[in-house]
């Protein structure tokens, strides 16, 4: 508890702030490179106790040329299976940029590409990913994320993970700190209360969509939802509906991810969007009302 106390005040201080965009750009500049993605791949997988293997769904969309930051860590990592890469209609340049950096980095054939002319948006993307994944369980990591070791060490560490869980990382680093809620497993009436209490408006853990997910059970909330007219906010109308079935998140303590943000960046691009559907599911669950078909047919309409 010490510990996450003065991680949370150190990200709320100008000074915590500025550290860690210091750390955030170093990590860029000198740890997440094409030279040591390459030099990841290359290297021999560690042994160890086996635990937990999943596959890696990334989305993909006119990033081709950065590739290589979310493949950093997982073509070095033991728990990893394969790592499955749709492409959600890049442009032609793009698209080959992807498949010419893939194929610099990825030595071992672990990257599959799947290409996609039509772009049907993040959520069918991320969808696509899962049910064209091998494993039972599926990280989904968006295109400018990078799945830290530990993070990666903990999923494979979990003992008989459940299919109702998605599992999070209590950090996406370093822009949005979940420390306050790890090691909770938190169902639909606990984030009625968090959100009337006001830590989940405060702490987004609702609004992250980089977890382990179990394939199947995934694929079918998804499914059971239904068509969607915009997918703005699409990973909290997911999380809305998968904590209205009476299913969980589960914040794993000690993980994080790095999460990048810059203008090419969905929410970015559809802030205005996003934020009135947010705030559309907050009122939701302060008021204690679960995913039903008013709210279904909201979604196909907007």
């Amino acid at each position: 508890m010490v510990k996450t106390s003065f991680q949370s005040q150190a990200i709320r201080s100008s000074s915590g702030k500025w550290l860690l965009g210091k750390v955030a750009g170093f990590f860029d500049s000198k740890i997440c490179t094409p030279a040591n993605v390459r030099r990841q791949a290359e290297s021999s997988r560690s042994g160890g106790k086996a635990g937990l293997r999943f596959s890696v769904g990334i989305p993909h969309y006119n990033r081709g040329e950065r590739i290589y930051r979310p493949l950093c860590n997982l073509l070095s990592h033991p728990a990893v299976a394969e790592v499955v890469i749709v492409d959600d209609g890049s442009s032609a340049e793009e698209f080959f940029a992807l498949t010419e950096c893939v194929r610099g980095l990825d030595t071992s054939g672990r990257v599959k590409i799947h290409r996609r002319e039509e772009n049907r948006g993040a959520l069918l993307t991320k969808l696509e990913c899962a049910e064209l994944s091998a494993s039972e369980w599926v990280l989904i990591l968006d295109s400018d994320n990078t799945a830290f070791t530990h993070f990666l060490d903990a999923l494979a560490a979990l003992e008989e993970p459940s299919p109702d869980t998605f599992y999070c990382a209590d950090w996406a680093f370093p822009y949005f700190p979940f420390h306050e809620f790890a090691g909770l497993k938190i169902g639909f009436d606990m984030a009625a209360d968090l959100t009337v209490s006001g830590s989940l408006r405060r702490i987004y853990i609702i609004n992250d969509g980089n977890y382990l997910v179990h394939r199947d059970s995934y694929v079918r909330s998804v499914r059971q939802m239904g068509p969607i007219a915009s997918d703005v906010a699409d990973v909290m109308v997911v999380n809305y509906h998968w904590l209205s079935q009476g299913r969980y998140l589960r914040v794993l303590p000690g993980t994080s991810y790095y999460h990048r943000v810059d203008a090419s960046s969905f929410w970015c691009r559809t802030e205005e969007e996003s934020r009135r559907r947010v705030a559309g599911i907050f009122s939701r669950f302060e008021a204690g009302i679960r995913w039903d078909e008013e709210f279904r047919c909201s979604l196909s309409h907007d």
